[in-house]
This record gives structure tokens, C-alpha cells and sequence, in this order.
């Protein structure tokens, strides 16, 4: 049995390529559904609700709004998503998936979601609190390094 270090190492040598087959899959996913990988990335956010306006959508994918607003435009033609005042302010805009294409992207996705609703079912309390923490300490450090890297200027020699 591997050691507490021997573990550890492993686990980090794995998170590469856990991102690398999770990037495959998106890009199959976005090629089934003839749009984008940076389209399926908002799709999921607006699915989510984890960007509801084009000015979230914007700030979630690192992008500016006019290329936000082309991208909406693609994925309307395409019945993806719809814009609509937002009720709150009409102001706004209200980005939201059209329910009749929810389903296809649900179905692509159905064996994922099953595989990690088995495996998630086998760990106990203590297990999924600590893969919790790593999964949204992780998220909260991606974001941040993406905005570091973001507001630095560039190296010499490096594009």
C-alpha cells in the first residue's frame, strides 16, 4: 500500500491529465453539437446559472463583451440559448438555455454524469467533504492564477 507521499504525488501527477481528457471530452462534446469549445464552455455556465447576463458570460470565459456578443449570436442561430430583458432590471440582459436543446446536451452527457454518480456514491462523508475542498480550493486558485496572468505583461520571448 502506497504511503501518505506516494499518494500524494501520484494524485498531482494525475491532475494534468485529468484536465487534458476533460478538455477531449468538452471538444467531442462541442464537435456533436457543431459549436465551439469556448460556446459549450458558455452553455455550461449558462445552464449552470453560473452566468445569467453577457456581461457575466463575459467576465466567466475571460472574453469582452463584443466577443460575447458575437458568440451569442452563434449559438442563438444555432437555438442554444435565448436573450430577453431580465426581469429584474430591463436594462439587462437575460442569457438562458431554450429547454428543447437542453435535452440533447443532457444526453451527451449522461454516461459522465452516471460515472461520477457511481463513484462520488462510493465515498463516505469524510471523503467527499475533503474531494469538496480540494475541487473548490482549486477552482478559487485557477480563477485567481487566470487574473494574475492576465494583468502581467508579457515575457520577452514568450507568446
Amino acid at each position: 500500500m502506497p504511503d501518505q507521499r506516494e499518494l500524494a504525488t501520484a494524485a498531482a501527477l494525475e491532475i494534468p491529465r485529468f484536465v487534458s481528457a476533460t478538455v477531449l471530452f468538452q471538444t467531442a462534446m462541442a464537435e456533436r453539437l457543431g459549436i465551439s469549445a469556448t460556446e459549450l464552455h458558455g452553455l455550461q455556465l449558462v445552464i449552470s446559472g453560473a452566468a445569467t447576463s453577457p456581461t457575466e458570460l463575459a467576465r466567466a470565459l475571460g472574453m469582452t463583451t463584443g466577443a460575447v456578443t458575437r458568440m451569442l449570436d452563434r449559438m442563438e442561430s444555432r437555438r442554444l440559448v435565448e436573450r430577453a430583458p431580465d426581469p429584474a432590471d430591463r436594462r439587462r440582459l437575460a442569457v438562458r438555455p431554450l429547454p428543447d436543446r437542453l435535452a440533447d446536451v443532457a444526453d451527451l452527457y449522461s454516461p459522465v454524469a452516471r460515472f461520477f454518480g457511481d463513484r462520488l456514491a462510493r465515498l463516505d462523508r469524510r471523503q467527499l467533504a475533503a474531494l469538496l475542498g480540494v475541487l473548490t480550493d482549486g477552482r478559487a486558485f485557477a480563477e485567481q492564477e487566470a487574473a494574475r496572468l492576465r494583468s502581467e505583461p508579457r515575457k520577452e520571448g514568450v507568446d
